[in-house]
């Protein structure tokens, strides 16, 4: 049980309850069909969000996690099988399109070491920002620290493990960027 301690060192308890509340309310919530649905996690969204400037398209399926350390701006959409953990704070910019089943993280796990085990070592926050008018395409990864700048298209399966260029399309593992979106 001592492993269990140190995972737990870094959490206080009113954070432990609002990860338990939040859990249920995305659990009750979260796989509401259509229109009804997308307006119940809309509403949810404006209480539970760190900031929520416009409509949230939110499909069913999504999982926010630490969503009290989550900005988002005007008319973004996320669709279906979508993973967001906000432990180190996103931010979203106005008019983000996150395709199915993308992976947002914005905490590390350190690896240097052999010790501790990588299990009992607390997680990293490392801050993602999302900036205006991007895209990122299904099954993409965004990892722990990176901005992608105004106008950038994530393809589908990218692995973006650095900051992104503005309008800038990037795609592969890890992605690079692949050309420039033309006026």
């Amino acid at each position: 049980m001592a492993f269990l301690k140190e995972k737990f060192s870094d959490v206080r308890i009113g954070s432990l309850i609002f990860l338990e509340i939040e859990g249920w309310i995305y659990w009750l919530f979260g796989s509401f069909p259509g229109a009804i649905g997308i307006i119940l996690r809309n509403i949810i969204c404006s209480f539970l969000f760190k900031k929520k400037e416009g409509m949230v398209w939110i499909q069913p399926r999504v999982t926010i996690i630490e969503s009290r350390k989550l900005q988002m701006g005007h008319n973004c959409g996320i669709n279906t099988g979508t993973y967001i953990n906000a432990k180190g704070g996103i931010i979203m910019g106005d008019y983000v399109l996150i395709g199915s089943n993308v992976t947002i993280s914005s905490g590390r796990h350190p690896i240097e070491g052999r010790s501790p085990s990588i299990f009992e070592r607390p997680t990293e926050p490392c801050p993602i920002v999302i900036e205006n008018d991007v895209w990122i395409g299904a099954n993409a990864v965004i990892m722990p620290g990176i901005t992608l700048k105004k106008g950038t298209v994530v393809g589908a399966g990218a692995i973006v493990t650095k900051d992104t260029e503005e309008y800038s399309v990037v795609a592969g593992v890890p992605a690079q960027i692949i050309r420039y979106r033309n006026e």
